[in-house]
């Protein structure tokens, strides 16, 4: 068995223009099957997103290299900018608006890189630069696996959500992350 070192950097909103080019080709290559199947998940949309997370403040983001190639990316902002109307549920915490929620809008990791923690080590050094009380993230309904994953990591699902009209389904699932 390889063994591969895994290095990771952090980056905030200031670095998008350096580091952009290498979000978007992450993205094309996890999301290769929904950009050919479905226009929310379109490269332009993308970048709408991207731009929308970043410019609510608060964005930061992981880049992880994997055997000196780039493996994948952790990335969100404070929770109130670029989100979308909850459906059927309360959180028993006010999540939109709220800057003790970091909102983890993306965990990409390339599929040759899957399943050796790599994730995790994106995910748990994006938490650490953190300073909310918890994180929230969204699971596509029909993706139960994943959900499972972070249910691992400690976090709860705590309802339902469609941040656009045209998005999926997903389950919100939140974090504690520490005490105010």
């Amino acid at each position: 068995m390889t063994v591969y070192p895994v290095t990771t950097s952090y980056c905030t909103g200031e670095r998008l223009a350096e580091i952009r080019g290498t979000l978007l080709d992450v993205y094309a290559d996890v999301y290769a099957e929904d950009i050919a199947t479905n226009p929310f998940f379109s490269m332009e949309r993308f970048e709408e997103r991207l731009e929308a997370h970043v410019g609510a403040g608060g964005w930061g983001c992981v880049v992880a290299e994997v055997g000196g190639e780039v493996g994948g990316e952790a990335g969100g902002e404070v929770s109130g900018g670029g989100g979308g109307e909850v459906v059927g549920f309360t959180y028993g915490f006010t999540a939109r608006g709220d800057a003790a929620t970091f909102k983890l809008c993306e965990n990409m990791l390339r599929e040759k890189w899957r399943k050796r923690g790599i994730s995790r080590v994106m995910h748990d050094e994006l938490i650490g630069q953190r300073r909310e009380v918890r994180a929230e993230l969204l699971v596509r309904r029909e993706r139960p696996r994943l959900r499972a994953m972070y249910e691992t990591w400690g976090y709860e699902q705590m309802g339902e959500q469609q941040p656009f009209p045209d998005a999926p389904l997903y389950d919100v699932m939140v974090l504690a992350l520490r005490s105010r």
